[in-house]
């Protein structure tokens, strides 16, 4: 047994110094064994029954592709924890070079031979607190059209601005807009009847009158294109891609333990394990 050999096991498993000499010894040595006796060690904590709302969200793009995600834990310390973080970063490219577009095929993307719930789970008994995947979405686009992303706070937010054109810093600064001013939609001109419906049935609601000018006001507010820009308040949003021809095809945010109170999961309604997603948004992508 060498230094060396308990200082790669200690990396790779995040289990502690005694437990991997423990491991080592067990194993005569082997550290292929040693390391599965500690995988086997690694079980489900489970805490004190505290809601899992906390944790981190991400977003990782490579290529024409783009995913984003989120992993509850019970309390904002894991935010801070490095095996937590970790654990972020080390799931993103294998689960974007996989072909999987919810969160319960994510969970057994293989790394390492083992699998990422396997990976949640050990991450799980380390920081002594509930942790898993709530949700996973993929989404692609055409080689022409351009991604921006924003993460906020380390992933406290994250989004995701699909661009008709590859404009990287215009793409980047509309996602930072998504992340500071919430917009639940694109454009009003999109909005259907159905939709526009409940938004004035809630508004009137809140209001306690329904005023059109102020409703028209409160949807301007709402909707991303319509919203002042927050680089330049005395532009639209609108005014600033007329000036750099560009559109905004679709925009993701993902704010964490987003939805969790009222059952729902984000802005797109999708299951919070993913089980009904069956397809992945595309965009100008030749498949």
């Amino acid at each position: 047994m060498t230094l060396d050999l308990i200082k790669k096991l200690r990396e790779v498993s995040k289990a502690g110094i005694l437990e991997c000499k423990k491991a080592l010894n067990e194993a005569n040595g082997d550290y292929d064994k040693a390391l599965e006796i500690l995988n086997s060690q690694f079980i489900a904590h489970e805490g004190n029954q505290r809601v899992a709302s906390k944790g981190l969200c991400n977003v990782y793009v490579e290529g024409n592709q783009a995913i984003l995600y989120e992993i509850n834990a019970e309390t904002d310390f894991v935010s801070k924890n490095e095996v937590f973080k970790s654990l972020i970063d080390t799931i993103a490219k294998p689960l974007l070079d996989s072909n999987v577009s919810n969160a319960v095929d994510a969970k057994k993307v293989v790394i390492e031979n083992r699998t990422v719930d396997q990976w949640i789970q050990q991450t799980s008994s380390i920081i002594k607190e509930n942790a898993y995947l709530r949700r996973f979405y993929r989404v692609l686009k055409d080689d022409s059209y351009g991604f921006g992303t924003y993460i906020h706070q380390g992933g406290k937010v994250v989004t995701l601005v699909i661009l008709n054109k590859d404009s990287k810093d215009l793409a980047r600064d509309l996602a930072m807009q998504v992340a500071a001013n919430t917009p639940t939609y694109l454009d009003i001109k999109y909005i259907d009847q159905d939709t526009m419906n409940y938004e004035k049935f809630m508004f009137e609601k809140e209001q306690g009158h329904f005023d059109e000018s102020l409703f028209h006001k409160h949807l301007e507010e709402i909707s991303l294109t319509s919203q002042l820009f927050i680089k330049n308040p005395d532009l639209k949003v609108y005014e600033i891609l007329q000036k750099h021809q560009v559109e905004v095809i679709d925009f993701f945010r993902f704010e964490l333990g987003q939805g969790i109170d009222s059952k729902l999961s984000c802005r797109l309604d999708i299951p919070c394990d993913g089980s009904k997603i069956t397809v992945k948004p595309i965009y100008g992508a030749k498949l």
